[in-house]
């Protein structure tokens, strides 16, 4: 018998390996489309400000870890929340990009007045811009969020041929396996792709140019050169600092609306 389902396990792997090249096991490629009724030129726009959101929110134009979010009203197309990985700030080796946005639009809405249950009904409306594609926490995280559309840029596999440690696993398997979790959402890949890879090419590849305001060095006791910011950049950004948040809410944000237009 385990002989049997062994072998039949070795059988499929190796027919999907066959029929779909690479990791994932759906066509995870919607550039240029226009879904579920959002024009494409917004949904990179959004994707842009994702992949500007580690830069803006941690002031590290060329972090190790440069994985952000930005969550929108999909109807009303009006921004919720922006966040950034802080793993390394915290600690905290689950605040990932798509855990961290989870946390700071949850303030968001809570510091609006929504009851916890108004809350968790509201995620339904939103969709998540994430820069690189979910890891399996955070894909599962999404799905228990119940969020309506996740929006990723950068494929784990490209994630892993870069040199990124990552579980080996697309994201469009936790999406089929939650099938029976009561609320759907839509999930798009590789959108604005051509600007989210370079972001995540520099921290392993001595040959791959560095982000805007950032240099290539080679560090005393290393052995591999590395990005790092020029030289004032970051005293620049603490002068700065909140600004950028604070301009994309003023400028895309939600404005005294009632609680079933967040």
């Amino acid at each position: 018998m385990l002989r049997t389902t062994l072998l039949t396990l070795a059988l499929t792997g190796a027919a999907c390996a066959t029929h779909y090249p690479g990791l994932g096991l759906h066509n995870d490629y919607q550039q240029g489309l226009a879904i579920n009724g959002v024009p494409a030129e917004d949904r990179l726009k959004w994707m842009r400000i994702a992949n500007n959101a580690v830069r803006e929110i941690n002031g590290d134009p060329c972090s190790i870890a440069p994985f952000g979010v930005a969550v929108v009203n999909t109807t009303s197309n009006e921004l919720v929340c922006v966040a950034a990985n802080r793993v390394g700030l915290t600690g905290n080796p689950t605040q990932h990009g798509e855990i961290t946005g989870l946390d700071v639009c949850s303030e968001v809405l809570r510091a609006k007045g929504l009851s916890p249950q108004e809350m968790l009904a509201a995620w339904k409306s939103f969709t998540m811009y994430t820069n690189g594609e979910p890891c399996p926490m955070c894909a599962s995280a999404l799905r228990w969020s119940g969020i309506g559309e996740v929006v990723w840029g950068t494929s784990i596999e490209s994630l892993i041929a870069g040199g990124r440690s990552q579980i080996y696993l697309p994201s469009s398997m936790i999406v089929s396996a939650s099938y029976a979790l009561g609320h759907q959402t839509l999930w798009l890949g590789s959108v604005l792709s051509n600007e989210t890879d370079p972001t995540f090419a520099h921290q392993f590849n001595e040959s791959a140019p560095c982000p805007a305001d950032c240099q290539r060095v080679t560090l005393p006791g290393k052995r591999v050169s590395q990005c790092t910011a020029n030289p004032g950049w970051r005293e620049s950004w603490e002068k700065r600092r909140g600004q950028w948040e604070a301009n994309l809410i003023a400028e895309h944000g939600a404005h005294s609306h009632a609680h079933d237009e967040l």
